[in-house]
């Protein structure tokens, strides 16, 4: 049943006005949402620059012309000897059994390995020419890879 009147009047207000403070809701979501997004482009904007400041822009260029920025060349890199695992050999110091510092595991018999020159460390080759095209030194002492051994008093 429909009535007219003052109560019928003021139903259809409170209704125009829960409609109206729905659409208030919606804006002040949706300027929300324009806010984060804008905060959200800042940042990367931000990061950006950061990251071409330090120079890793430069790192990637030299990456594309086939030099590293702070690795070993290849050439150095292909100097490093490599050597079939034996338990027990005395290049692995006699220990018995080697463990990769880099991926954690055992190093197991006539698995290929490189032997750094400079500390004797072993390593799978797989890890180590990984490690040595973005670092020049010895994962384990920090040793420099290119200088020659020390000799020992």
């Amino acid at each position: 049943m429909s009535s007219y009147g003052p109560a019928a009047a003021a139903a259809d207000a409170l209704d125009a006005a829960a409609g109206s403070s729905y659409r208030v809701c919606d804006t002040v979501v949706l300027v929300c949402l324009a806010f984060a997004s804008g905060l959200i482009v800042l940042t990367v904007a931000v990061c950006f620059r950061r990251a071409f400041a330090n120079g890793y822009a430069a790192g990637t260029a030299a990456a594309s012309s086939g030099r590293t920025r702070c690795g070993l060349p290849p050439s150095a890199l292909s100097a490093i000897p490599m050597l079939a695992y034996r338990r027990g050999a005395a290049a692995a110091g006699g220990a018995g059994w080697a463990q990769c510092a880099i991926c954690l595991a055992v190093v197991r018999d006539g698995e290929t390995v490189r032997l750094l020159p400079a500390c004797g460390h072993l390593f799978h080759v797989e890890c180590i020419d990984l490690w040595l095209r973005s670092h020049p030194t010895c994962p384990l002492c920090r040793r420099d890879v290119g200088q020659p051994a020390a000799e020992k008093v």
